[in-house]
């Protein structure tokens, strides 16, 4: 990586990738034989001991086993779902899969469809149907949820089956088999591991520490252009391995930004780590391309970074890489890939940067260096035991310490990444969420929300007891459906103001009152539904001519001519209103304080606030430039209110560029590797293993089951 093109040394271990040979990451290992190495780490070399009845005999019996997916921000639950397919694969189940996918709607099931196409290239995301297709030797039948019934009725096949897996958040009601075994993610805190059975019991699972349920092997290159064909990302792939692997660019892939807790302020943690980058060259002519792996929805701020940083920006989707000679680096946002092609990058001579239980899975079980960005959260690294196997105590003792010592130092680079985001990250939430909300409001309504937010930040409290019914309130009156009566009143409102006051009849004075009145004894608030379904009213002459209605409600918006209120259509009719206010208010709990406590370290003096919350002359109070992006969409000072936000550089990025070049990190994941590989620590196995008789007397056929009777129970 000097720069000249010469090559680095290859590794006499992974001779196959000549990536990975660059790293040093796995130099570790290089002192081991090949034939050790590859019996480790090759497809299906894990061994699993089983009982007297083998569990491989009672799983060759069992016709069709069901395991659940559904849709998530990023690739888990796929990964998830078809590492348990291969998993039970490698067990010796031989019968059906069906494969049973879950969303909550239309956007989902898209965003499925296009994932599954990463995992299973023959899947046709242009059939909405049950597809029967293959996966790792197994016939493998993709069922939506909501066909399950209809499918299993056309086939004359019982809508109960035996036996079913869900990883991640899944439960037995969707699977609807007889016995459910879930195992989550290595690590993933969010889900129980148990075992769900159909009279309604559940038994909690207590699987060994490192217990997961991928398996371990070398990845092969894989012919991009077939797996990719039609993809306009595959010419600038092939071009950015193929330098990687000349030894002419360093690749740093990066995956995991999508995080909900992370993809906000993704831009500051691509910003922080092209600095690391940069410093982690050792030589003037080095190189290192950054590879956004990540499904992000906008790359607007991408851009932006291209413009303030001045790093070559390329979004592969719409522009080829041409590789700037003289940059020594550069931003590639490419978006998902193929599984293979996923885990072939991975194995490049910079580490993984990402945040996710199986990516993380594979890595360890790869042996590979990875960076995780929220070490704190629902993944952390692998922590060792104080002792190593007895089989690898003299080779593993010495090293110990050392990777107890860099799995600290990894975890400081993680959280140094992605620390101190959280005023950032709300804003920017709060941002994406006032978007949606701006159209499903009227003019007044948004004022009467700029007043109660600007109180709630000028006194730092967010009371959501005050603030929801106000919001729900305001969506309901601007845009939401009225009813027929809410409508004819309205109607009978705009004409009594095109009138003027003498000469409106009686009659229509008495249907508005007592139209009025019953309105209100509905719990219909008059005022707001004035204020945002109506616009130039007279309010004192109707307040004059219908006294018992005791308008008080303040000056609205004057305009030349009175709006109809009949055909107003429903703005709101494709949002969860009560789901945005929900995330609105949780968002506003979060993002008052962080700015009060911003103005507090920003301000030392209570005078010095003054132009945060008050208009200077000729100018506007800052507080009103974050008011004016908030709810009116006005960008203008954008990049003002970022900077006072955005947290401040690193301090890491000499450890940082360290850990990049390969300096430290192999100890520790090479430990990781030999643990996780142990038989013990195969998740699958360990769910069935606890598995009653009488689970399996459900399970399995009825003459296989008799014979089961007798045998030597795997718990």
């Amino acid at each position: 990586m000097d720069g000249g093109g010469k090559r680095p040394p290859d590794s006499p271990v992974h001779t196959s990738i000549r990536a990975i040979a660059a790293s040093g990451h796995l130099s570790s290992c290089a002192h081991e034989s090949s034939k050790k190495d590859i019996d480790q780490t090759l497809l299906g070399k894990r061994k699993v001991d089983t009982a007297d009845c083998s569990l491989s005999e009672k799983l060759v019996t069992i016709p069709v086993i069901r395991v659940g997916l559904a849709e998530a921000p990023g690739q888990g639950d796929h990964t998830a779902a078809f590492s348990i397919i291969e998993g039970l694969a490698r067990l010796g189940f031989k019968g059906r899969v069906e494969l049973v996918l879950k969303v909550n709607g239309e956007d989902e099931w898209g965003r499925m469809k296009d994932k599954l196409r990463l995992f299973m290239p023959e899947f046709n995301p242009g059939n909405d149907g049950v597809q029967t297709l293959h996966y790792s030797g197994l016939v493998c039948e993709c069922i939506p949820f909501k066909q399950l019934a209809d499918h299993c009725s056309i086939n004359h096949r019982s809508l109960e089956q035996p036996l079913g897996f869900w990883a991640m958040n899944g439960n037995r009601s969707w699977l609807l088999s007889k016995v459910a075994i879930v195992i989550p993610p290595f690590k993933w805190n969010n889900t129980t591991p148990r075992i769900e059975r159909c009279n309604g019991m559940h038994q909690n699972l207590d699987l060994p520490a490192l217990a997961n349920y991928q398996t371990a092997y070398l990845p092969h290159k894989p012919d991009i252009q077939e797996l990719m064909k039609g993809d306009s990302r595959a010419a600038s792939l092939i071009k950015v391995l193929r330098d990687t692997e000349a030894g002419r660019i360093h690749l740093l892939p990066l995956y995991g930004i999508h995080h909900q807790a992370l993809e906000p302020a993704h831009d500051v943690i691509i910003r922080r780590l092209l600095s690391g980058a940069v410093k982690s060259h050792t030589s003037a002519f080095e190189k290192t391309v950054v590879l956004i792996l990540s499904p992000l929805e906008s790359l607007e701020r991408l851009q932006a970074l291209q413009t303030s940083l001045k790093v070559p920006f390329y979004d592969l989707q719409n522009r080829e890489w041409d590789n700037s000679v003289h940059e020594p680096v550069e931003l590639l946002y490419c978006g998902p890939v193929p599984k293979p092609l996923f885990e072939w990058i991975s194995c490049v001579d910079r580490p993984l940067i990402q945040e996710g239980a199986n990516s993380a899975t594979f890595m360890n079980l790869l042996g590979k260096a990875y960076l995780p960005l929220r070490p704190d959260g629902d993944t952390p690294l692998p922590e060792l035991p104080d002792s190593p196997p007895a089989r690898q105590q003299s080779a593993s003792a010495m090293h110990n310490p050392v990777a107890n010592a860099e799995r600290s130092r990894i975890e400081q680079l993680g959280r140094s990444l992605a620390d101190d985001l959280q005023a950032y990250n709300y804003y920017s939430v709060a941002l994406d969420l006032c978007k949606k909300l701006r159209p499903l409001l009227s003019p007044t309504a948004t004022q009467d929300l700029v007043s109660r937010f600007a109180g709630m930040v000028g006194t730092n409290h967010f009371e959501e007891a005050h603030f929801r019914p106000c919001l729900l309130e305001s969506i309901t009156y601007s845009s939401g459906v009225l009813s027929e009566e809410q409508q004819e009143w309205l109607a009978w409102l705009s004409l009594a103001n095109s009138l003027l006051p003498e000469a409106i009849p009686e009659a229509l004075k008495v249907k508005l009152i007592e139209g009025g009145k019953r309105l209100r004894r509905n719990r219909v608030n008059l005022d707001k539904l004035i204020a945002y379904r109506t616009s130039g009213l007279n309010m004192p002459n109707l307040r004059l001519q219908l006294p018992s209605l005791s308008f008080r409600r303040f000056e609205v918006f004057r305009a030349t001519t009175v709006e109809c209120p009949m055909s107003r259509e429903d703005a709101g009719r494709d949002i969860d209103v009560n789901e945005l206010v929900g995330d609105i208010c949780d968002n506003f709990s979060f993002l008052v304080p962080a700015l009060f406590q911003i103005l507090r370290e920003e301000f030392t003096d209570n005078a010095l606030m003054a132009p945060f919350l008050r208009d200077g002359e000729g100018q506007q109070s800052l507080l009103d430039k974050i008011i004016e992006q908030l709810f009116y969409g006005n960008v203008a000072h954008d990049t003002e209110i970022r900077s006072l936000l955005e947290p401040k550089a690193s301090n890491n990025d000499d450890d940082l560029a360290l850990f990049l070049r390969g300096g430290f990190g192999g100890a520790f994941f090479k430990q990781v590797r030999e643990l996780m590989m142990e038989t013990k620590n195969n998740a699958i196995y360990c769910g069935l293993s606890k598995l009653t008789i009488k689970d399996w007397d459900q399970i399995l056929p009825g003459d296989i089951s008799k014979r089961s009777v007798s045998s030597v129970q795997l718990s």
